[in-house]
């Protein structure tokens, strides 16, 4: 009997990247109502992507040895990112010898891109997402689950940590990761993850104004991975809800859902031409403009990079296997 997919997670990727997309689009004209949403997105929209990511590795039956592994996941993740890196670099020394850009790098950047996403910083989840897997398989096995989370626990208040090689981000990262692993294994905790969004929702809330007036610190950090949790479990929740209407919302977010890693990569690319169409046409100045701009520019960095694979990255059995 074929397996029925559950477009929730679907959904809930739909929701994740739409937010990921709205949290860099932040303009130095932005209204306080507009940097508040962004603030809080920021608490929770990329821990969701590691909790989905550790659900699935974790509830995953098949067996693959650990190189064998590992390589595949190099080929899915890393490929993108050197390949865009190299893109982005070689694009802005092009384009910055005729005229400004936004976050100049020189030729060098060529070889830092092996240590830190120097081409673009939003590179940094593909990264780590490599790393965790290159981990993950160590500790899937049993009880080794309770190192795992305890290592990732430790890590996680490790403030201190380098930034070469993504490893800050991996330690502010991996404990969703194995969160995501634990409610793989716990029915307890999957029933709560579908469902109770308005309980969700107003935790993580109250939450992100307690955390407004915490000092920085350990409490602080303690929020943060709270914050993440219940953040993700809103918005898995409310994925789970809209899965049951089965309505053309659900249907439209599940469809994004399953493009966000191509999303996710181009979008940047195809906001920042957004933005250039948009100072010829828009003076700014007002909440109509704002919110105009708004829409069009987050619309084209989520519709983009649909249309892009569709129509350029499709013709081709390699660049549609790895740009999706």
């Amino acid at each position: 009997m074929e397996k029925v997919r559950d477009i929730s997670f679907d959904i809930a990727k739909g929701i994740g990247i739409i937010l990921v997309v709205i949290g860099h689009y932040v303009p130095d004209d932005a209204p306080l109502w507009y940097t508040g949403l962004v603030r809080f997105i920021y608490y929770f929209h990329m821990p969701l992507f590691f909790i989905i990511a550790g659900y699935f590795y974790d509830c995953s039956t098949r067996r693959t040895d650990y190189l064998p592994f590992v390589w595949s996941k190099f080929q899915r993740l890393m490929l993108p990112y050197f390949i865009l890196s190299w893109a982005i670099v070689g694009t802005k020394v092009g384009i910055g010898r005729v005229m400004q850009v936004d976050h100049p790098v020189t030729l060098d950047a060529l070889y830092r891109v092996f240590y830190l996403p120097e081409a673009g910083y939003f590179l940094w989840f593909v990264y780590v997402l490599f790393l965790t897997f290159c981990l993950a398989p160590l500790f899937k096995k049993g009880g080794r689950l309770i190192i795992f989370s305890i290592m990732a626990l430790g890590l996680f208040f490790w403030d201190t940590a380098p930034q070469s090689f993504c490893i800050r981000q991996l330690c502010s990262h991996l404990a969703f990761f194995v969160w995501g692993m634990w409610v793989a294994r716990s029915g307890g905790l999957q029933l709560a993850m579908r469902r109770y969004p308005l309980l969700w929702g107003v935790i993580t809330i109250s939450f992100s104004f307690a955390y407004g007036h915490v000092q920085s610190g350990v409490v602080a950090t303690l929020f943060l991975l709270v914050l993440g949790i219940t953040g993700s479990f809103m918005v898995l929740s409310v994925s789970a809800w809209l899965s049951r209407l089965a309505g053309p919302v659900s249907l439209g977010l599940s469809r994004i859902g399953v493009m966000s890693m191509t999303i996710y990569l181009f979008h940047t690319w195809i906001m920042g031409g957004g933005k250039a169409i948009l100072t010829h046409i828009l003076s700014g100045g007002n909440t109509i403009e704002f919110v105009l701009s708004a829409l069009f520019i987050i619309g084209a960095g989520i519709v983009g990079p649909i249309c892009l694979y569709k129509w350029v990255w499709t013709k081709n059995k390699f660049t549609a296997r790895i740009f999706k």
